[in-house]
């Protein structure tokens, strides 16, 4: 079995792929379309800054991607996900293993500085809702029981990649926390969950040796429901706001995005084979995409 850098000392192991897959790129719509319809919103009541959209657009990116680096990080550590690692530097395209947590605190510094000047910008409830989401995001695959491990990965995505990234990016253009902001951030906060959980099913059966994963707890088949309404709810709230007349009509383009979900859906069928399962990640990755762009076009039209 590969044992970590940092707990092998003879050994470096570095990155397979490259810097950029290092970051998941595919994984950063969970900031970027809630920012944009947060922006959107906040456009609606009165116009934006478009130094502060991009301040809150960059902090945010940056803070995911060191989150999504001490993931890939303490996964190896903890004995995971070892075949995206390797000593042979002929093969491997990213950094070593040993860096990956100096890199990550050092995107944290600069996201941090961003985030004292959206609060100058602003308010300074920034700071605190920030400080908030770089320790959960740490927590989230540090230490002995990180929150991953113990079935709050989806809550904490739920938590923190719908409600207050939403919220924040439309109280950064100087506007007040309401209901209506609130109930917005709703669908991407189903939408995260759901991508969150499509990973935890595609590696129920690898995640068993390791951690207790929400999808584990479950089981296969509950934990599959629980992706179906979780899809289903999304879909719903958006067209109770059309509705409400809380989001305006050309939302509606929303349901274009509905054949990503069914895709990813069908890849958990009863007797998927092993293949279709593990592109269900794929599926979940291309939905949110589709799902966040074109509820941030309906808003923005």
């Amino acid at each position: 079995m590969l044992q970590s850098a940092v707990n092998h000392k003879e050994k470096i192991y570095y990155y397979r792929a490259s810097w950029v897959q290092l970051f998941r790129p595919m994984t950063l719509t969970g900031t970027i379309t809630p920012i944009l319809v947060g922006t959107g919103m906040a456009f609606i009541q009165g116009g934006i800054r478009v130094e502060v959209f991009l301040g809150m657009l960059i902090a945010a990116l940056l803070i995911q991607s060191a989150t999504n680096l001490f993931n890939d990080y303490y996964d190896f550590k903890h004995g995971q996900d070892q075949a995206k690692w390797t000593t042979d530097l002929h093969i491997a395209h990213g950094p070593p293993h040993h860096m990956v947590p100096y890199l990550a605190f050092t995107i944290i510094g600069i996201a941090i500085v961003i985030g004292a000047w959206l609060a100058s910008q602003s308010t300074w409830w920034i700071i605190p809702v920030g400080v908030a989401g770089i320790i959960f995001g740490y927590l989230y695959s540090a230490g002995p029981r990180p929150l991953c491990s113990i079935g709050l990965g989806e809550t904490v995505a739920f938590t923190f990649l719908g409600p207050v990234v939403t919220i924040l990016s439309y109280v950064v253009q100087e506007n007040t926390l309401d209901f209506t902001i609130a109930a917005v951030s709703l669908p991407f906060a189903l939408v995260i969950a759901s991508m969150i959980l499509t990973n935890n099913i595609r590696d129920i059966d690898k995640d068993h040796r390791f951690r207790n994963t929400l999808a584990t707890l479950l089981g296969r088949t509950r934990a599959v429901n629980l992706l179906t309404a979780l899809l289903t709810l999304a879909y719903l709230t958006i067209i109770s706001l059309i509705l409400g007349n809380i989001i305006p009509k050309s939302a509606i383009v929303i349901v274009l995005a509905i054949p990503f979900a069914a895709r990813l859906r069908w890849s958990f069928r009863k007797g998927a084979p092993r293949t279709d399962e593990q592109n269900g990640m794929k599926w979940a990755a291309w939905h949110h995409w589709a799902f966040g762009l074109l509820l941030a076009i309906g808003v923005w039209i």
